[in-house]
């Protein structure tokens, strides 16, 4: 296991453990599942992609940008929790 898969497999485990808090409902934090797992799938569709090199090998590639896509998407969905939290904040203040 090289280091950015042991730092992606950490991001992994505390978008986990906070999605289960959350579900809890013991402690929350806008956004914080989505931005975990978004760091985590974008560090292993990088390594993904880095271990394609010049070959071929169209399946990897494509399992790569897959995952790339899916950690891009997760950090739509992070920013539109927190856009959401926000306005939340804003209404309840006036």
């Amino acid at each position: 296991m090289s280091k950015m898969q042991k730092i992606a497999a950490v991001f992994l485990v505390v978008a986990v453990a906070a999605w289960i808090l959350e579900k809890m409902e013991i402690f929350a934090v806008p956004g914080l599942t989505a931005i975990a797992l978004c760091v985590a799938m974008c560090v292993e569709g990088a390594e993904l992609l880095k271990g394609t090199g010049k070959k071929k090998n169209t399946s990897r590639r494509l399992a790569a940008v897959l995952v790339l896509a899916f950690g891009l998407f997760n950090l739509v969905v992070g920013g539109m929790e927190i856009y959401q939290y926000v306005l939340e904040l804003k209404g309840t203040i006036q």
